[in-house]
Order: structure tokens, then sequence, then C-alpha cells
């Protein structure tokens, strides 16, 4: 087979067709549907497999709306290039950031440039192999065990095929292990965790982040089928998109509610304000996209991945999760941003100085620290390394962000991370961090407590807005510290 890239009249574009290969010119039954070209067919009866585009590729959503400074980067990188090596990329960012649909899309847009066309679910390393299986028993390659390698190792050396390892949310050496060897192909990756960039270069690497927002109003009034765009439904739509943090999923997901049940944009966002857990979590109405899940449904399969690996995980991974637990379970009551990691080291200090006064219980704001939440190793001293590793893992499933020591958190991801903390833990957990917060203040007001104390003005605000919405009485810490506070 030729390692050009072939034009558009050398492909064969076959949409919606079901089970088959092409061998002789005879249609042939074979596992799964095929919605992507096949190039090069002719009636030769050698038994050489012809390269086809599996699984099946859906379509991007009908709805896709803007991103084009990705497509353009991507383009730019694949198409562009002239260079015969192998191209590899990386789009990394949160769950419901639009990952796979700008993937789509850019397929859509640039099929005819690539051979072949293989779409792998890359969320776990059985899902992979899976996948492979499946390919090689449709080209009659192999069969077994070894049959995705024997795959990897035929399409090595054939074509100017793409590979998009879509939702690759685990370590980059569960990827690694799949990438055929070799020059030839393209490789594009999608994931939440920019650890991924290890195998094409950061320089190679993209996030994803929020749409702007004209691409957000339109991307609303498509999904929820307004075809009136006065002046009142685009300020409103404005708010609306506002509110949904210009998330991709969430505007869509809520499109498709305002669609199915009739509402205006201003009787939706009056309904979100209320009841905003229960909509994001809705998956009825998942929206144009086809995704799987709820805005909120896909970041609880982050949460519920750490808490796997904290339970069942090796020491240092288990440990690392339970460090990022912790971590979310605080971060979720302050304020979504500006989180410095000298609030925690500042309490860590001052819990082991004054935890002596613990045994007349005083004073309180220490009483409902423990070394756990503190991060105290066992010589009673604070673990920086314990710390970065809860924030590692929780930035690898793109949960938080990082800059120079001071953490954020999207603001719905952040109003995810409230709403499903349980009934029965939002008292504990409430006292936990405001104790955090109140034990991290130094007596003494040099230059550093000063900046420090700035930072903590919105994260005593916010702690004491989210203990009045959860009914947790806002009592006195019996400390001088909680002068602070008031």
């Amino acid at each position: 087979m030729s390692d050009e890239r072939p034009s558009m009249t050398d492909c064969n574009m076959i949409t919606g067709s079901h089970d088959f290969t092409i061998s002789g010119g005879q249609f042939n039954v074979v596992h799964g549907n095929l919605t992507q070209h096949i190039t090069n067919v002719s009636s030769d009866t050698s038994n050489e497999p012809q390269l086809l585009s599996l699984p099946p590729l859906r379509c991007p959503s009908g709805l896709f709306s803007g991103r084009e400074s990705y497509l353009q980067d991507l383009h730019t990188h694949f198409i562009d290039n002239p260079s015969p090596k192998r191209k590899t990329f990386l789009l990394y960012g949160m769950g419901g950031i639009g990952k796979t649909q700008i993937c789509l899309k850019f397929i859509e847009q640039n099929k005819e440039c690539f051979s072949d066309i293989f779409w792998i679910d890359a969320s776990s390393e059985n899902s992979i192999r899976l996948k492979l299986e499946q390919i090689a028993k449709a080209y009659k390659i192999s069969a077994g065990p070894s049959s995705a390698e024997a795959f990897l190792n035929w399409i090595s050396s054939r074509g100017s095929w793409l590979i998009v390892f879509d939702n690759a949310d685990g370590g980059h050496k569960v990827v690694e292990k799949f990438l055929p060897q070799g020059e030839k192909g393209d490789i594009l990756i999608t994931s939440r965790n920019k650890g991924l960039s290890r195998i094409t270069s950061p320089k190679n690497s993209l996030e994803v982040t929020e749409m702007g927002e004209k691409e957000a109003i339109s991307l609303l009034l498509k999904s929820s089928a307004f075809d009136e765009e006065s002046e009142k439904v685009k300020e409103t739509a404005k708010e609306l998109v506002s509110v949904l943090g210009f998330i991709p999923l969430a505007i869509d997901q809520a499109g498709g509610y305002i669609q199915s049940c009739g509402y205006g944009l201003d009787s939706y966002l009056r309904l979100f304000v209320k009841h905003r857990a229960q909509l994001m979590s809705n998956r009825e109405l998942s929206g144009a996209s086809g995704y799987d899940y709820s805005t909120y449904g896909t970041w609880d399969i982050s949460i519920e991945e750490i808490k796997r690996r904290a339970c069942e995980g090796p020491a240092a991974q288990a440990s690392a999760a339970q460090n990022a637990l912790m971590l979310h379970g605080i971060f979720a009551l302050l304020h979504h941003e500006n989180i410095s990691k000298e609030m925690f080291r500042c309490a860590a200090e001052n819990y082991l100085l004054r935890k002596t006064e613990i045994a007349n219980g005083l004073p309180q704001c220490i009483v409902f620290l423990d070394p756990k939440s503190l991060f105290l190793d066992e010589q009673d001293e604070w673990d920086e390394l314990q710390f970065d590793a809860g924030i590692q893992t929780l930035q690898s499933f793109s949960l938080i962000k990082c800059n120079e020591m001071l953490y954020s958190i999207h603001p719905l991801v952040h109003a995810w991370s409230r709403d499903r903390i349980p009934q029965e833990d939002r008292v504990q957990m409430c006292r936990r961090a405001k104790a955090l917060v109140a034990s991290s203040i130094k007596p003494d007001y040099d230059d550093d407590n000063f900046a420090l104390c700035a930072l903590l003005a919105l994260h005593v605000q916010a702690l004491s807005g989210n203990m009045t919405n959860f009914k947790v009485q806002n009592q006195y810490f019996d400390d001088e510290h909680i002068q602070n506070w008031k």
C-alpha cells in the first residue's frame, strides 16, 4: 500500500454501512459497523488484509459550535506539517469540556488526508486491548491473546493512518504499550491527564478550556432550538452560559432540557439556581453530543476512580488518592480561587505548637483538626510531599489547576464537589475546613502573614455561606486566632 496520503478522489466514502470487509471486490461479513472510508480498494485477489477504519466513527454533534482555534492547531500539526515522520498530539482537559467532539470534527473535516482512521476507547488497558483484538479479528490477522500485538506489528509499516486514543485518563504507560513501532501513521490522544504529554511532548500538547462567550451562546441557542434572538434572549443566554461555566457538555445538556420541557431561558435559569445538582445529574437529557454521562456524571467518574485507587491501589498510589480525597473535600468548602499551600503549612505548624492544649478541649480550632487532614508525617512534621501527591492526583483528572502554589477550581466543578458532599458528612467537613482556615492565621502580623490573611478573606466568606446553606451552626471558636474570622 502506498504511504502517500490519498486525495478525496481516491477515497470511497461508505456511510452507515454495516458488518463488512472488502476482499477481491466482494463484501464479507465482519464484526461491527463501518462509517469511515476505505481506500485503495480493487479486485486484487491477494490474501493480504485491506486496511479498514474500525471501530465505527460517530459524527460530531450537529450542534458543534466554534472551537476553531483547536481545529486549526490540529490541522497545522497533522495536515500542514510536511514531515513524513509520525506526528503525535494530546488534547487534555476536564471531563465535558469537548475534547472528543473536537477530535470528531477534525476527522470529519480532514478524513481524506488519512488512509485509515482507528478510534480506540482508551479508558483502560483492557478497553484498548479489546478494541485492537476486535480490529485484528475483522482483518483476520490472528486470533487469541496476542492478536492486539499482531495487529500493531502489521500496521506499523503500512499507510498514513490515524489512531485516536480517546479518554486515555490513566497513566502514560497504559497507552505506550499499544503504540505501533516505527514512523508510520499518526497518533491523537484525548485525556483528562496532562501527564500523557510524556508521549507527545509538552510542545505537542494543548489544554482544552471553556468556550468563549459567543460560541457558548450559539451552542445554547442551537441546542435549545431557540429561533428568537432578541436582546432579552441574548442577555438571558449570556447569564445562563456564565452560570454553566462555559462548559460545552453543561450547555448542551441545559439546551436539551429547555427544548424537551418547553422552557424559556429565563425559566430554566431560575430552575437551575434552585435545582442545579438534579439538572446537572440527569442522564436522560444529555443533549445532542451523544455523551454517555451527565455533566455531573462525568466528574463523578473521576472521583470514583480516585476512591478506587484509595482502596485498591498500590501503597503509594493509595496514599496519594487518600490525600486527594481529603483535599477535594476541603477545597469544596473554600472559595474556588486562590487556595494556598501556605494555608495548610501554617495550620500544621500552629497545630503542632498548640496541640498540648487539646487535652483540655481548647482551643476548638485545634480540636477539629487531625494529623491526617494536616498532612503530618510519623515524626509530627508537615509532609509537603504527601500534600503534593494529593494535588498531583487531582490535577491528573483536571479537577484543579495550579499556578505558583495557588490552586483553583472551575466554578461549576467546584459546585459539583460541594453538591456531592453527603448530608451526614457536612457538619464534620465544615468544622474541619473552618478550623484549618482559623488555625492558619499566625498571631504575629509580619508581611507574609498579612499576605496570607488577604487570601483567606474570600475563603472565610465562602465557608460562612456554605455553613449557612448546609445549616451547620456557625459557632464561635474560643481561640484568639478566631478574632480574624469575625
